[in-house]
């Protein structure tokens, strides 16, 4: 046994190893990333006040100041607002580079936390077997989210909906904790779960929206199992989250941005193009590296499963429900874009449905081990129930050929390996060293008239978009008030 359970800490750290050394190239190819679009909008104010004062407290107050600009003139999301006018190019413009690193540190750390908590604090497994199910989730959405660029390397795009799913996985973290039959703590915890919901209220739509779902999730179980202290709780953190997102929502920003969308489908039409947009991603992300994923996760998934139903007699009797639910929530995050807009959403909307895709999919292959495990016990073949959680050396071997096909398979469309390429091939440097010749520029010139030449180099997951040769464009606008000139163009081409 003892030799089983030090195999298995061995294949647990190969699994943290391999999955935070896919890392590096991301984070290398973040030296390279430059500011663009609505980074320049929503800091403008920020940058400035940091020119002039050096004062870190007073670009914070200016950092609230831009978010009530925007809630009048463009978008209520209060909390997302203070986030954007933070972003890390307003100290220097090298400083922007430390955007891809911290989206990688929110991502890793979300799913840790998460899943430490859940199987370690919760389930009474070993804390390793938390932490590798965390970087190996967190290594699949990275290396195949639908766009790196919208979310690990433009900050405006990615802190609008990375962050706040990060946020949604604490709350649920918290959520849980008040789950019991006698939570610790309650009062705290409910004051905890009440500014998670608050924050995350004033985020995008899409989180904030599933975040209500979720609470009144917990909610009604709550009521179903008669937990009168645990339903209180619900209420008043269900309550604190629709008021901010009512206050979020109903905001005269986000009328203005409203009357830019005419052509909206209602709430049956929203239903069904959400739940056809839904399905669809399903079906194209159930590719090789999840199968493969699926499979170096059972040595960790069976005995969590074996943890839950000698800790809380779970039966695992309904997996079809959980999965049709799993859908169902998948889809429903389709909603809030397409009732307000009449499309699914941005490509960084697409970011974080596939995150809880993920989630979504480990918590059915959970479930469905423990619904195996559990029929197995119920037809006597308990001795065969009972090894379902060691760990045979030939696994090892099979996960190894696994491990290699979806590297063969799949490699080429790895994050890791595409920033390797740009990197190797030079395509980054060149766009930086260009963005660098610009930054020099713009900072030289408040006052002036500037016309700057069209980037050479447009390597994918760095370059979001550029300025036009109309001054009247509103990237040039945010590009001249940003930097203080009188007008901003590209130089016209024949």
């Amino acid at each position: 046994m003892e030799k089983l359970q030090a195999r298995k800490k061995v294949y647990l750290w190969l699994l943290i190893l391999l999955s935070l050394c896919a890392l590096i190239p991301l984070a290398v190819l973040s030296k390279y990333n430059h500011q663009s679009g609505d980074d320049y909008g929503y800091a403008y104010r920020t940058f400035q006040i940091w020119r002039e004062t050096h004062s870190f407290w007073n670009v914070i107050k200016e950092a609230f100041a831009t978010s009530a600009e925007f809630y009048q003139k463009w978008q209520g999301l209060y909390a997302s607002a203070v986030l954007l006018a933070l972003e890390p190019g307003i100290f220097g413009d090298k400083y922007y580079a430390l955007t891809g690193i911290l989206l990688l540190a929110i991502i890793v750390g979300a799913n840790c936390a998460g899943t430490v908590y859940i199987f370690h604090r919760k389930c009474g497994c070993p804390r390793l077997e938390g932490f590798a199910a965390g970087c190996v989730m967190s290594f699949l959405m990275i290396e195949w989210m639908p766009s790196a660029l919208q979310g690990l390397y433009w900050y405006n795009g990615a802190m609008n909906y990375v962050f706040f799913h990060a946020v949604l996985l604490l709350l649920l973290c918290v959520l849980l904790s008040l789950a019991g039959e006698h939570p610790p703590r309650k009062a705290g915890r409910t004051v905890l779960a009440v500014l998670l919901a608050v924050l995350l209220a004033g985020g995008n739509h899409v989180t904030a929206f599933m975040g209500i779902l979720l609470i009144a999730g917990f909610g009604i179980f709550a009521a179903v199992k008669k937990r009168r202290q645990n339903l209180i709780c619900c209420v008043i953190t269900l309550a604190a989250m629709v008021a901010g997102f009512l206050f979020n929502v109903t905001s005269p920003g986000t009328r203005i941005r409203q009357s830019y969308f005419s052509d909206r489908p209602g709430v049956a039409g929203t239903i069904v193009t959400a739940v056809k947009t839904g399905i669809a991603c399903i079906n194209s992300w159930m590719g090789l590296a999840v199968i493969v994923t699926a499979v170096l996760l059972l040595p960790v998934l069976l005995p969590l499963v074996k943890k839950i139903r000698g800790q809380y007699g779970f039966s695992f009797r309904y997996p079809l429900l959980v999965f049709v639910l799993s859908v169902a929530w998948l889809c429903a995050m389709f909603c809030p874009p397409i009732y307000a807009m009449g499309t699914p959403g941005d490509v960084r909307l697409t970011n974080v449905v596939y995150f809880s895709f993920v989630w979504l999919f480990v918590l059915n292959e959970a479930y469905l081990c423990g619904w195996a495990v559990t029929r197995l016990e119920a037809s006597g073949a308990a001795a065969l129930s009972g090894a379902a959680g060691e760990f045979p050396g030939s696994f090892l071997i099979t996960a190894a050929v696994l491990a290699v096909g979806m590297i063969i398979g799949c490699g080429e469309n790895m994050t890791a390996w595409q920033a390797y390429l740009l990197i190797r091939s030079g395509e980054a440097q060149e766009y930086s060293a260009e963005a660098d010749e610009r930054y020099a520029v713009l900072c030289d010139s408040a006052g002036e008239d500037v016309v700057l030449k069209a980037y050479t180099a447009k390597p994918w997951m760095l370059f979001l978009d550029d300025i036009t040769e109309e001054k009247s464009d509103w990237r040039n606008e945010y590009m001249r008030v940003y930097f203080g000139l009188n007008s901003v163009v590209l130089e016209q081409t024949e």
